[in-house]
């Protein structure tokens, strides 16, 4: 008999009703079970879990997919193409203001602030597009826990999204309004391009005005933004963007090999340099030593008869006249300056030798600036495989120097048949200024190299003997350098006034010749007590050069500041060379006896802080970085509150690579690791050394070098009144 089923009897879950044959509907949780996540009991109408929380049980009577919607892709792009047609006509009605070109890059971003916004949203939906388009993958895979499913979101999240302000090195960074560039771009060289004259001005901006050849000067243009912002008021309001400047101009400096680049990459580490920032900077400079080697601009390419078999690659395309070529030139010659400039400071060994140099010097800015065509003599980088203690230096220059007179003689190590290889008295009548200072930066870097830096034993005989010999040919080569100053820079007797404004890389070509006697002399003016042989050394000449050399840096950079443009800012290596003039006076101060110290260290430290404020000029104290020049100051009021406050503290004459503050995680100095510092002077009675015996004969030595030319030797070069101090009258010319 049929059974009846009573109306308030629930229907089984599991059994398929009319509407629903395969019982899908009936199978779904509640809305209520499924945001908890709990397992529902499907009892209608009303669930357990709802029945005792009293919530509404409501049940889908239709499964909703996962994933897109139909035409939720269509509706993307349509949106998409919208915003970029409003784009395209709000440029397209835009005034032409003479927007510099940018290089056609599907990254190229507008130069206003809302056409950023957009362009950044643009990004954004073109990277999430696919995986909003890509099938659901969980769909495929085992569940998870809620737990390992929220890290796993997170994770992904943070590696995937693209914020609109992150900076991004293959983004290229947005330039300035026209107006403010060419502001930035005057005060680049009336301020920086001084010190590292290597862009030609006349044709920089002829390419700026031309819209074919705009695009390949961005890389320069972004790397004078970073450096001469400062400079111009409005516009260092974008230094937030400096960061990301500066990485997007390495990154692509890097990725490309080109002049521009070069020129880009020498600006930003002369930046990071001043900016106290010098770690940054040693990476830049040991990539620009081997990439200008690379590029074959450390080689004179002229002479046909010294050629290699094996002929390198050449990357760069040939040059189209003389001024181009000069301009590579002087790309080289900052570069090698750069090399030096770290090889002295931080005692490193130098990256540019003589088997790579073989480059002319450059000619004289007013030239250059001319197009003048002039040829130049060749600079003699000495051989270090012949550089050894005990080679005499005449077999260590590989090409002559310019500076050799007519009666010297060819060295035996040098090739007389080489370019640049003149006869008789070297011409020097088409040189400037930076070629001067490039010879005076390598006799301060072969100090370093052929005489700081060489290892020997103080308990031998020979190896003493070999190093005081070595002293004694490099004071001589630098007593030499100075007689052979041409006559125009040398006072001059006809000059009724004093000249107003000094020639910035003549001056430090000065200045960086007194230091490098201090740094050749200081050993032997305040040698370590533990020397045996220290009383035979003419320690009184060595004191006195020292001293003299150190008063005229501090009266020449006085001179020179006084003399300048105000705010102008001071070179890096003219900073160092006040650093180690002002640690010379602080010795000259603590190893001579009843001696007071010279009002002209307080001279040196003053210098050193108008220096930084020049430096900075508009530029706020953003961080905790202390510029380059503020560092050096503060070292040296560091040494002094440690001599005033010890009476034994001895000063470590070598120790200025570590006692500086360098934004790096520098070591202690181990130069004087062999030379312990014994007992304090005020312990140690001078007469004990004096009645020690002699544990070698140097008799010979000392009689040579006490003799009456060593002594009154003309080493330091002093101020008078200031007329070698300026290279050209011309003051638009004196820049170059």
């Amino acid at each position: 008999m049929p059974r009846d089923t009573p109306v308030d009897v629930q229907a089984s879950p599991q059994e398929p009703s009319a509407k629903d044959p395969t019982g899908v509907i009936d199978s779904l949780a509640c809305d209520s079970c499924r945001k908890s996540k709990l397992r529902c009991s499907r009892d209608r109408p009303n669930c357990l879990h709802c029945r005792k929380t009293g919530l509404d049980c409501i049940y889908q009577t239709k499964r909703v997919k996962p994933g897109l919607k139909a035409g939720a892709v269509e509706n993307i792009h349509r949106r998409l193409d919208e915003l970029e047609k409003r784009l395209d006509n709000q440029a397209a009605t835009q005034p032409d203001h003479g927007q510099i070109e940018q290089a056609p890059s599907a990254t190229t971003v507008s130069n206003s602030t809302g056409d950023s916004a957009a362009y950044d949203i643009l990004a954004l939906l073109a990277k999430e597009l696919p995986k909003l388009i890509k099938p659901n993958s969980s769909q495929t895979t085992s569940p998870v826990s809620p737990i390992e499913s929220g890290r796993k979101r997170r994770r992904l999240n943070y590696d995937d999204a693209v914020l609109p302000n992150t900076p991004q090195i293959d983004h290229e960074p947005e330039l300035p309004p026209l107006e403010l560039l060419e502001s930035i771009v005057s005060a680049y060289f009336y301020n920086v391009h001084p010190w590292i004259p290597m862009v030609h001005q006349a044709r920089f901006l002829d390419r700026f005005a031309d819209d074919t050849q705009r695009h390949h000067l961005l890389i320069v243009l972004h790397s004078m933004i970073i450096a001469a912002s400062k400079y111009v008021p409005l516009a260092w309001e974008n230094a937030h963007t400096f960061a990301s400047r500066r990485k997007w101009v390495v990154y692509t400096a890097m990725d490309s090999l080109s002049v521009e680049s070069l020129q880009a990459l020498i600006i930003i580490a002369f930046d990071d340099i001043g900016n106290g920032r010098a770690a940054q900077a040693w990476s830049i400079v040991g990539s620009l030593t081997r990439t200008v080697e690379y590029s074959q601009l450390a080689q004179e390419h002229e002479d046909k008869a010294y050629r290699p078999m094996c002929r390198p690659y050449t990357p760069l395309s040939p040059t189209k006249d003389w001024t181009e070529l000069e301009e590579r030139r002087r790309v080289f010659w900052n570069v090698f300056l750069l090399d030096r400039f770290c090889s002295v400071t931080m005692g490193w060994n130098t990256s540019l030798t003589s088997d790579d140099v073989y480059r002319r010097l450059p000619c004289d800015g007013h030239l250059w600036r001319k197009q003048n065509p002039v040829q130049t003599p060749y600079l003699g980088i000495w051989d270090k495989s012949r550089g050894r203690i005990g080679n005499p230096i005449s077999f260590m220059s590989r090409y002559p120097s310019p500076s050799r007179d007519a009666n010297d003689e060819t060295s035996p190590g040098q090739t007389e048949n080489a370019p640049g290889s003149f006869r008789g008295a070297t011409d020097m009548s088409t040189v400037g200024a930076l070629a001067y200072n490039i010879e005076a930066t390598e006799s301060m870097s072969r100090v370093m190299s052929y005489f700081l830096q060489q290892k020997i034993n103080i308990n031998d005989h020979n190896d003493i003997n070999s190093w005081l010999t070595r002293f004694k040919e490099l004071d001589l080569r630098l007593v030499h350098w100075k007689m052979l100053l041409p006559q125009r820079w040398k006072a001059n007797p006809n000059l009724t006034r004093h000249v107003p404004l000094m020639d910035p890389n003549l001056t430090t070509a000065h200045v960086t010749h007194n230091a490098s006697m201090i740094l050749l002399h200081q050993l032997i003016a305040y040698p370590p007590l533990n020397w045996v042989f220290r009383n035979r050394l003419p320690s009184t000449c060595s004191a006195e050069a020292c001293y003299s050399a150190g008063v005229e840096i501090a009266t020449i950079t006085e001179k020179y500041l006084a003399r300048s443009p105000p705010g102008s800012p001071i070179g890096n290596q003219y900073a160092f060379c006040v650093y180690i003039a002002a640690r010379a006076l602080l010795a000259h101060w603590r190893y001579i006896a009843n001696n007071q110290l010279p009002p002209e260290f307080w001279t040196l430290l003053q210098s050193l802080d108008e220096m930084s404020r020049r430096w900075n000029a508009l530029a706020e104290q953003i961080s905790n970085e202390m510029n380059l020049f503020a560092s050096y100051s503060l070292s040296l009021r560091r040494l002094y509150e440690r001599c005033n406050t010890h009476e034994n503290y001895r000063i470590d004459l070598m120790g200025y690579t570590s006692d500086a503050v360098h934004q790096g995680n520098g070591g202690e100095s181990e130069l004087y690791t062999h030379w312990p510092v014994p007992t304090p002077p005020a312990v140690l009675d001078s007469h004990i050394l004096a009645t020690q015996p002699d544990m070698f004969d140097f008799t010979t030595f000392s009689r040579d070098m006490l003799d009456q030319n060593f002594m009154e030797m003309d080493r330091v070069i002093a101020f008078d009144d200031g007329s070698m101090f300026a290279a050209a009258f011309d003051t638009a010319a004196a820049a170059w």
